[in-house]
């Protein structure tokens, strides 16, 4: 029998992708809205049968500051943190939870969002890259997984380091239409 993974989000987009992606590797999904209620009740079965992986997708907006798109920014600072508390409340079973952190992805966010023409969106990666990317992560356990090597060091070893100010109007400009 393949691996049963829980995937938020799976109704378009990254989720949709890695849904797929799982399913033609054998695996079992289980597809559910993010509410907390509708993840307890999943993950009560992963935990009574010690196996099970989680994937959630945020953004490396949840490391950043967001002038510009504020609330969608918080969301996915919650989205990072909560994957990584549940992944540490599980870590004494063979449950493990994942948080997915693209950058820029080439799905209709960037229409729904009105960020045609924000520098943020230049190199956009496909939903199909981002996917199997989560995926591995997920199937490896690992913790935090960002798709693009470059953010990964923007987002460890830069953001951190920078006065908050800085960090501000660095986040606003690429989120600011171009000129």
């Amino acid at each position: 029998m393949g691996h049963t993974a829980l995937v938020t989000g799976a109704s378009s987009g990254i989720g949709a992708e890695l849904a797929r992606l799982h399913a033609a590797k054998g695996g079992n999904l289980v597809l559910v809205a993010r509410r907390e209620a509708a993840l307890n009740q999943y993950l009560q079965g992963m935990v009574n049968r010690n196996s099970g992986k989680i994937l959630h997708v945020a953004s490396v907006a949840g490391f950043l500051p967001g002038p510009l798109q504020a609330v969608y920014y918080a969301t996915k600072a919650f989205v990072v943190s909560f994957s990584q508390a549940i992944a540490q409340e599980l870590s004494d079973t063979n449950v493990t939870s994942t948080v997915l952190c693209p950058g820029a992805v080439a799905t209709g966010f960037v229409a729904a969002g009105n960020l045609e023409g924000t520098s943020a969106w230049d190199n956009a990666a496909s939903p199909e890259s981002v996917a199997k990317c989560g995926y591995d992560a997920m199937m490896k356990g690992e913790l935090v997984k960002i798709n693009e090597p470059s953010l990964d060091v923007l987002v460890n070893w830069v953001v951190p380091f920078l006065p908050r100010k800085a960090a501000l109007k660095i986040s606003q400009q690429a989120m600011e239409k171009s000129k």
